[in-house]
């Protein structure tokens, strides 16, 4: 059997033979992959020509256009390039259901003399009645796809309507019972951990970490939980009681009730708290100047997010608690007038130049000792490269092994196939059992196959890890290029690094104290060596802390507020 691309031979002499099955249709008996291809075979020994294979496998009616069917679109340039002149389907609808995609397909048959061939007969596109007749069954095709697609969609609308649970997967916390959402026993129960902790100021970060260290599976199954469900997960109206089926198409929309894992209360306050953080951003829309640091600063003594005023006028730049202005936004003014010591505690405000170049060099420096940051660029490099990290001789040899073990198995289950097919042909077993087994068969060699293949670029690129590759420089100079970044730009670099940079001030030291929160814990990481003696044994991360404290001290207790550039009366601390 060739396939198609790879065959140049005479095309009056050549059956073409394409193969297409959809979601739906894979169940009905006859219309599998292996059915069409041996439907088409036959055809092609009946006129005795040579089959061509062009396989598209699984594509549903959702990729009707060619543009989703890259074989289809493929066997379409052929047949414009005149190399195709025999053409075999199961159907009409395996080409397609799209009456844009098969009147293209009838005019460029028809134009190069194309004979189509079905399971139904034979079609001349040159020939009137026939290709009558082929409009005809492209037309029945689209409308029963129309069909199929209007009676899921009223399917759907209908369960809703009645308070079932509409199709697919339930939400964490739930399953499906009698067609309606029920809890999930366990999930529920952490699901109400996420909003309680929440509520109690836990980061995203935080919960994911809690999540995946006590085991909680996602609904994914594979890998650990990802910021981005945890965070949709925190919107889901169907934890307090409720959620909404749409439908396009009416443009109708149902409210469902079902069961509450949370309260009201409980979850209007996380979604209080997720705007509250992102209200820096719409906040920054409102003012032209720009800031580095302002969209991560919260007072430590109020909690309120600090607040930022450049004068140049008066050579004043600072960062600052904007309590006493929130006070007379919300109260009309204070009966008293300003005074040092009352209020929220932040008596003093931060140099902003001073300020950012400290969190900026603090950043940078923590970053180039990372041993976790450095293990993400690593392997990055490496996998470009094509080379696996930490792969021993020992590791190489027994991939070798099962590698060998791998192919007698596909060998053997290949052979069983063979055995499997002449039994049914010699009429042994019957046709329903046969295609059971068949398609249990074809699932085992596909993994088994995949399985090799991956092992079979693991020994390729164990190999090349003989090969000195500097990626410790290109890590170094990937740092030492962040001074060169714009202002704009620095601050998007420290957005994939910082949470929050939480600001206090001790009066007693005359100094502010600043708290870097990061998103990983960068803050003194490391690498284990497994054995030391034999570092070619490879080694383990050794996690860090993601905090970090770096301080400002002011020398000058008379000053009002910091002036432009007055690192002179500054002294700065990294802890």
């Amino acid at each position: 059997m060739r396939v198609g691309g790879t065959y140049n031979g005479d095309p009056n002499k050549t059956l073409h033979i394409y193969t297409r099955v959809s979601t739906s249709v894979q169940a009905n008996e006859g219309t599998s992959l292996d059915t069409q291809q041996a439907l088409g075979e036959t055809k092609a020994k009946q006129l005795k020509f040579v089959p061509v294979l062009w396989d598209e496998g699984g594509k549903s009616s959702h990729h009707e256009d060619m543009a989703g069917r890259p074989v289809l679109l493929s066997l379409f340039e052929a047949i414009k390039r005149g190399e195709v002149k025999h053409l075999w389907v199961y159907d009409q609808t395996r080409l397609s259901r799209n009456d844009n995609v098969a009147s293209a397909f009838r005019y460029q048959c028809n134009k190069v003399g194309v004979t189509l061939y079905t399971k139904d007969g034979q079609f001349d596109l040159s020939n009137p009645q026939d290709k009558l007749m082929k409009v005809i069954l492209d037309g029945m095709g689209e409308f029963e796809n129309s069909i199929r697609t209007e009676r899921t969609r009223l399917g759907k609308l209908n369960r809703a309507r009645q308070g079932f649970w509409f199709g697919g997967p339930s939400p964490f916390g739930y399953k499906v019972v009698d067609k309606k959402l029920v809890l999930n026993k366990s999930e529920s129960a952490w699901v109400k951990k996420i909003f309680e902790n929440t509520v109690k100021g836990k980061t995203t970060a935080e919960i994911k970490q809690l999540l995946d260290s006590k085991g909680v599976l996602p609904r994914r199954k594979k890998g650990t939980w990802a910021i981005g469900s945890i965070q949709a997960l925190l919107k889901n109206t169907h934890y307090k009681g409720w959620y909404q089926y749409h439908d396009k198409k009416s443009d109708e929309t149902i409210k469902i009730d079902c069961p509450a894992i949370v309260d009201e209360t409980t979850w209007m306050a996380v979604q209080e708290l997720k705007a509250r953080k992102t209200n820096r951003s719409s906040q920054q829309n409102r003012t032209k100047q720009f800031f580095l640091l302002r969209d991560f600063m919260v007072c430590g003594h109020c909690g309120r997010l600090m607040g930022a005023r450049r004068k140049v006028s008066k050579r004043e730049q600072h960062y600052y608690c904007p309590n006493k202005e929130r006070d007379w936004v919300n109260n009309g003014g204070s009966k008293t007038p300003w005074k040092r010591g009352e209020g929220c505690g932040m008596d003093r405000s931060l140099n902003i130049p001073e300020t950012d170049q400290l969190v900026w060099d603090t950043v940078l420096e923590l970053h180039r000792k990372s041993s976790l940051l450095k293990e993400e660029v690593k392997s990055k490099i490496l996998e470009e490269h094509g080379v696996p990290t930490h792969r021993s001789e020992s590791d190489l040899k027994i991939l070798g092994n099962n590698i060998k073990h791998l192919q007698k198995s596909i060998d053997n289950a290949k052979n069983a196939q063979a055995g499997l097919l002449l039994s049914y042909t010699n009429k042994e077993i019957k046709a329903d059992v046969y295609k059971i087994a068949l398609e249990n068969s074809k699932d085992q060699i596909h993994n088994l196959e995949v399985k090799l293949a991956n092992l079979q670029l693991q020994l390729k690129g164990g190999s090349e890890t003989q090969k000195w590759f500097d990626w410790y420089k290109v890590f170094g100079e990937m740092v030492d290029k962040k001074k060169e970044l714009t202002e704009e730009e620095r601050k998007s670099y420290l957005t994939g690094l910082i949470e929050k940079i939480t600001v206090k001030y001790d009066p007693e030291q005359k100094e502010h104290q600043l708290e870097l929160k990061f998103l990983l814990p960068i803050v003194g990481d490391g690498i284990v060596w497994k054995n030391p003696k034999k570092k070619s044994e490879g080694y383990k991360l050794k996690k860090g802390k993601d905090i970090t404290m770096v301080k400002i001290k002011k020398k000058d207790p008379l000053s009002r507020s910091t002036k432009l550039a007055p690192q002179r009366n500054h002294s700065v601390t990294v802890e």
